[in-house]
């Protein structure tokens, strides 16, 4: 196919494919580090054939293909003119040598042949015949976007401000024209030698006594070129024009570029037959992934995909006009990148599109309650049927369960304690294990979105001791006060439902809900930091040397102060063991150990296994340590008895309202915005999502549970994306960009697990007591787990960790590649300002600044949507925030 065929042939998409090619199995570097003791040659068992064109009207931008030569001839021709010149005679034929009109198309070579200066001299001198692999890998990259890709313009910046162009070459070899890119940066830009030296050796696979017996594309380490692929899905070619060559240097600190026009199409192998430029990219060993030789070559790569760019380059006059060319489309790529699409082989986590919520006016109340029900009652009976049909499906149901039920049951102990400790035993432990059971049967069965987990969690906690703290101080009924509470927060939450506020949501971007998941995570980590300071305060104490009243050695007496520190130091252990071999196993399906099936029954199990585990360590192999354990008391038992609330003055119902009302916002952030981790496009659910209806089912439960004094529940993080994970079918997937991501295949959607879990928990009251075996030690280690956990996935932690991290080690995300360093992490410091803010007001002492920390966490809202666009560009927050 003609030059001029294949610029105006249609093409509907395009992509870049990167060659590396390896050889000599002694290769450990560089070229530069190889000796000439380690003669290199590729031996091929077959003869080629070498296709030539006359070129000699050097005008000519066409390629005859027509006459073919045999090997023999060709090299016959070769010998001769070798021959020629040992002989001394440096007259000027009138017909030039037949080989310096030829142009190789393709060929697999055999042992050359042809002879050195040194071996005609002496006869004797041979190269020893012998066979090396060459390993050759190829994968494909999309095109850059200039719109999106901020190193794309950037790089292209750089160039412009000091070219390195050679035009119209005539040589007819790689080496050659690589060697004149390298003496133009050496002489333009003063490039070290020695660096053009280790250049020139870097960018070839064969050594230098090879590099003159090839002429193939095969020459080059690593190479990137252009396919096409057409409306019919069986035509796919390469674009042949252009190639790139790649070489990374460890000695050098700045990236350089060059490129050669030629005067001529030459042919340098399959797939490049016609190449009209040449573009060398050298880029240091260690630098940012955005600044690689790879990413710099895709830069140039996919400028010269584009065939208009190209018509212009070679009808550029001079340096100048060349460089004119690269300035006019970079002041237009927008519109250019409007008509190509940058495909990518797979889809990111970050380019997902985002949860919809259907809009709704005030007018239809109860419209999205309605369509909740609509959408989700079809499925009701499939719910129960997903949980035992299908492969591998009762496996993932029974560790899920037992997964819920260790991951329910114990937060269940810790936060009754703290009831107990913060109400005086108004609730406690059976409080909140019945309330457990009774809100998470009920919402299994009736909720819309079963993958949720109902829970008590640590801001209910800290918003019951704000109404205790108040009714303390004003002298009012504990009960009837969190009756009324709870009855108004019920209320305001069904409000809320049948007036469609659950579409407030969609203002609710990723980085709002990772900053509330990365306070949950806090929250949980903190309670077992406080818990660990207070046995060390009560416990790390060494008696003095004439200490002798032995019975308090043993038994600890006081509360505040014991001499026991080998208590504390056996809470440190269980707890850290228990975080430790949790996430181990967590973790074990990326281990080689085992089979595949073994590793990830253990990675399910992983956290029943641990809590088991420690606790028979902490319980049994420590039993003459005497480990804290949770306080139950099995006579303080539980009535079912309504409190007075007419004992409640006016003043006090008002109150409870207000309180009511900031209560519900926490219950709706935490609802929706545990629901959007759930429904989340990466978790690929098929059956669809039921905000408004669960706000209601929500609200209900919570209702009953005031009117006797339970504790409240609500779906919680990080347990429901937990059950969906433990629910799905993982895979690792390597995207374009070479990353290995957890990518979800399938999720089973089934009430089962819930259902089943929560049941379970409910027989655990029948044995309370035996549950005293487990240390608190191994409980906060439960919460570690719990925290640290939830860090996986998310992007506000990723980033925060790139902060104090070197450019270099940069992961290839999106948001790396499309956003400039400053602007990411001036997005990172606005998020850690607002945890900031969210931490204050929740960790605070101060019943009143808890008290409104639900309408600060509502308050996330309108910071991101309306402050924070005036601090980082739209195209920039669409990348950070997807």
């Amino acid at each position: 196919m003609s030059s001029s065929s294949k610029e105006n042939s249609p093409k509907t998409n395009i992509k870049l494919t990167e060659s590396s090619i390896y050889s000599n199995p002694s290769y450990k570097g560089d070229d530069s580090d190889r000796t000439e003791s380690h003669p290199t040659s590729p031996v091929s068992e077959t003869p080629f054939i070498i296709s030539v064109a006359n070129l000699s009207d050097s005008k000519s931008s066409q390629v005859n293909y027509d006459d073919v030569l045999s090997v023999d001839r060709l090299t016959d021709e070769i010998v001769r003119e070798d021959q020629h010149r040992v002989s001394g005679n440096t007259s000027t034929a009138a017909d030039p040598p037949a080989y310096d009109n030829l142009v190789p198309v393709a060929f697999t070579p055999q042992t050359s042949t042809s002879h050195s200066k040194d071996e005609e001299k002496d006869e004797d001198s041979r190269i020893v015949e012998h066979s090396e692999l060459v390993l050759k890998i190829r994968k494909t990259m999309p095109l850059k976007d200039f719109t999106n890709e901020v190193r794309a313009p950037k790089d292209l910046q750089r160039f412009l401000e000091k070219p390195t162009v050679v035009l119209d070459v005539a040589h007819t070899k790689l080496y050659l024209i690589v060697e004149e890119l390298l003496t133009k940066l050496k002489n333009d830009l003063e490039v070290d030698e020695k660096i053009t030296s280790q250049a020139a050796k870097a960018f070839f696979t064969f050594q230098d006594e090879r590099n003159d017996s090839f002429v193939s594309v095969d020459q080059l380490r690593e190479t990137i070129q252009g396919v096409v692929y057409r409306p019919d899905p069986d035509e796919m070619e390469f674009e042949q024009s252009w190639l790139t060559a790649l070489c990374s240097l460890p000695s050098i600190k700045q990236s350089h570029i060059a490129i050669a026009r030629l005067s001529h199409p030459v042919n340098f192998g399959t797939h490049a037959e016609e190449v009209k430029f040449v573009v060398a990219v050298i880029a240091p060993q260690k630098e940012k992934f955005t600044k690689t030789a790879v990413e710099l070559g895709r830069t140039f790569s996919s400028l010269l995909t584009d065939s208009e760019l190209r018509s212009d380059l070679i009808d550029a006059s001079d340096e100048t006009e060349f460089k004119d060319v690269f300035v006019k489309y970079l002041t237009k790529f927008k519109t250019i990148n409007d008509k190509r699409s940058c495909v990518e082989s797979g889809v990111e986590s970050g380019d997902l599109p985002e949860v919809e919520f259907e809009s709704y006016t005030w007018k239809q109340c109860g419209r999205g309650v309605y369509d909740d029900l609509k959408r989700r009652i079809p499925y009701y009976v499939s719910d129960f049927v997903d949980g035992v049909v299908g492969k591998n499906t009762i496996s993932k149901l029974l560790s899920t369960i037992l997964f819920l039920y260790f991951a329910c049951l114990l937060p269940d102990i810790a936060f009754g304690s703290l009831y107990q400790k913060v109400t005086g035993g108004k609730l406690n432990v059976f409080t909140c294990i019945l309330s457990q059971t009774l809100g998470g049967l009920a919402f299994a069965f009736f909720g819309g979105q079963p993958l949720l987990i109902m829970l008590t969690t640590a801001p209910l906690a800290l918003y019951v001791k704000v109404i205790k703290t108040i009714s303390n101080q004003f002298g009012l009924n504990f009960g009837a006060m969190y009756t009324m509470v709870g009855l108004w927060n019920a209320i305001f939450l069904l409000l809320e439902a049948f007036f469609n506020l659950s579409q407030l949501m969609k203002y609710s971007t990723r980085s709002t809900e990772e900053i509330f998941g990365f306070f949950i995570a806090l929250a949980f980590s903190l309670d077992a930091i406080k818990a660990t300071v207070h046995n060390f305060e009560v416990n790390f104490h060494f008696p003095p040397s004439n200490f002798t009243n032995v019975t308090e050695l043993i038994e600890c007496q006081s509360t505040e102060h014991c001499y026991r520190p080998e208590n504390s130091l056996l809470f440190l252990v269980l707890m850290l063991g228990t975080l430790w071999f949790g996430m181990v196993l967590l973790n074990f399906d990326k281990s080689p150990l085992l089979s595949a099936k073994k590793r990830e029954i253990l990675a399910d199990y992983a956290l029943p296994i641990s809590v088991v585990v420690f606790s028979f360590i902490g319980s049994y192999a420590f039993r003459h340590v005497n480990s804290e354990s949770f306080k139950y008391d099995p006579d303080s038992g539980f009535s079912f008895e309504v409190p007075d609330i007419s004992s409640l003055p006016a003043t006090a119902h008002l109150g409870a309202m207000g309180l009511g009302l900031c209560l519900s916002f926490l219950f709706f952030v935490d609802q929706n915005v545990s629901a959007a981790f759930v429904n989340a496009p990466q978790n690929k659910l098929k059956k669809g999502s039921a905000y408004h209806w669960d706000l209601v089912v929500v609200a209900l439960i919570n209702a009953f549970l005031s009117i006797f004094n339970l504790p409240w529940v609500h779906a919680a993080l990080p347990h429901s994306p937990l059950h969906v994970r433990g629910l799905a079918d993982m895979e690792q997937h390597v995207t374009s960009k070479g990353t290995v991501i957890d990518e979800v295949v399938k999720v089973r959607e089934t009430r089962l697990s819930g259902i089943i879990s929560h049941a379970l928990i409910g027989l655990t009251l029948l044995f309370v007591n035996v549950l005293q075996y487990i240390p608190i030690s191994v409980l906060q280690g439960l919460f570690l787990f719990l925290g640290l956990s939830s860090f996986n996935g998310n992007q506000f932690f990723d980033r925060l960790l790139l902060i104090f991290t070197e450019e270099c080690s940069y992961p290839p995300t999106h948001y790396v590649r499309k956003v400039p360093k400053k602007k990411m992490h001036l997005f990172t410091l606005i998020q850690l300002l607002q945890l900031a803010v969210v931490c204050v007001f929740g960790f605070s002492s101060l019943y009143y600044m808890k008290m409104i920390f639900p309408v600060i966490i509502l308050l996330l809202l309108p910071i991101r949507n309306v402050i924070v666009p005036y601090f980082i560009e739209a195209k920039y927050l669409k990348v950070l925030d997807s």
